[in-house]
């Protein structure tokens, strides 16, 4: 294993819990911070690729949460708070437990959801952020995808950006 190759999550949600009662979405809070495979994809400059979409656009989740929601390692899950959603990876989280707690590896996924207000410190609220979590069956975005659908990057115009091919790994340049 190299530095940025990431550790494989064990699976360890267990959907037949009797203790584990099975809901639509929940309330959680939303903490975001840097994350060591995540700074490494950046490092060599592999923003655009899949691996930085597998280690960025990933909620850690506690298992008893994963179960109630009925998702898996590596299934989608839409994530909304007051400043927006986005679809991301779900993933059984090391520090678990913390129910009704998610992490996400701050970057393009956790800007859509986090509050723009600095409060004079020049630095977005990444921490203590109410959201909530529902099992999705869209895809999680490529980063450049991303920001065209949320930010209407890299389009010519066009009203509905989501039905448009993915613009893939390749870097996406502007002609003048």
């Amino acid at each position: 294993m190299t530095y940025v190759d990431k550790p494989t999550v064990s699976n360890v949600v267990k959907f037949d819990d009797p203790n584990v009662k099975k809901v639509q979405k929940i309330k959680v809070m939303l903490n975001t911070g840097t994350d060591i495979y995540q700074g490494a994809c950046k490092k060599r400059g592999s923003t655009l690729k899949d691996e930085y979409r597998k280690v960025a656009g990933i909620a850690y989740m506690d298992p008893k949460d994963m179960a109630r929601l009925g998702v898996a390692n590596w299934e989608s899950v839409l994530v909304k708070s007051d400043w927006g959603e986005v679809v991301v990876y779900a993933a059984h989280s090391r520090d678990a437990p913390h129910e009704e707690m998610i992490f996400i590896p701050k970057g393009p996924w956790a800007n859509v959801i986090v509050s723009p207000e600095t409060y004079c410190c020049n630095d977005p609220t990444y921490k203590g952020i109410e959201a909530t979590v529902e099992k999705s069956d869209k895809e999680v975005l490529l980063m450049a995808d991303l920001m065209r659908s949320v930010y209407r990057k890299y389009t010519k115009n066009e009203k509905n950006v989501d039905e448009l091919p993915s613009l893939g790994e390749m870097p996406v340049y502007r002609k003048k």
